[in-house]
């Protein structure tokens, strides 16, 4: 992890972004952000391991990483993947627990770091940073539900369900997404093997339902997906 020189308002997309911090006003905003710091990961770097103390809240300005749980018995899997305005480590920060996963970067990314002692003058200074907290937690225990009961599906249903979730492009009843992490990954973040996920995008387009070419997957029958994903 690097640390970057800091410019002249080199935070106004970073904060900006983040729901945390959007009950701000830009003022505040600019504010806040003049207490980041800035780094630098480059991809497959780690920002911490698991079980170290952070006492850092971390957010993603460029790129993604991904927070990735290894049980007991090595088996590893990702459990979140953060992009441009996410925020990281909020559990760790609000409970002082150390956390149970590392971060890793996807790609070479950039990220604003707030360490606890200013953080913790912040939140009393701009009492709304605490509500966009508790907003954005309650919204990732959320997501943690849907993921369960993802979970519970068979894993063609599973991939039918996460590939309409991603941004698509497109027109005409024909839309394209792209697949933001390596197939192993996804298959991690679908509690899967990577045999099995391929298995299912193959089956998949053998049934042209999509099409793959590399990253970009073609949705033929988005009909025909939705239905495969909530039967």
């Amino acid at each position: 992890m690097r640390a970057l020189p800091v410019l002249d308002q080199p935070h106004d997309t970073c904060v900006r972004r983040v729901p945390i911090f959007a009950r701000l006003s830009p003022d505040q905003q600019d504010a806040v952000g003049s207490f980041a710091r800035p780094v630098a990961l480059a991809a497959g770097e780690l920002l911490h391991r698991a079980g170290e103390p952070v006492g850092q809240l971390f957010v993603v300005h460029t790129g993604s990483v991904k927070l990735v749980h290894t049980a007991p018995s090595g088996r590893t899997q990702i459990v979140r993947v953060a992009g441009p305005g996410e925020a990281v480590d909020e559990h760790a920060f609000l409970t002082g627990q150390r956390p149970n996963h590392h971060v890793e970067a996807v790609e070479d990314s950039r990220l604003c770091v707030f360490d606890h002692a200013v953080l913790a003058k912040l939140l009393a200074t701009y009492p709304g940073i605490s509500v966009g907290m508790m907003r954005t937690l309650s919204e990732r225990l959320a997501d943690a539900e849907r993921r369960l009961a993802l979970s519970a599906l068979d894993v063609p249903a599973r991939v039918a369900g996460y590939l309409l979730g991603l941004p698509a492009e497109g027109s005409d009843g024909t839309y394209r997404v792209r697949l933001p992490l390596a197939k192993k990954d996804i298959a991690s973040w679908l509690a899967t093997t990577p045999e099995s996920f391929s298995r299912a995008l193959a089956r998949l387009e053998r049934d042209g339902i999509v099409a793959v070419e590399r990253d970009v997957v073609t949705l033929r029958d988005p009909d025909a997906l939705d239905a495969l994903a909530n039967r």
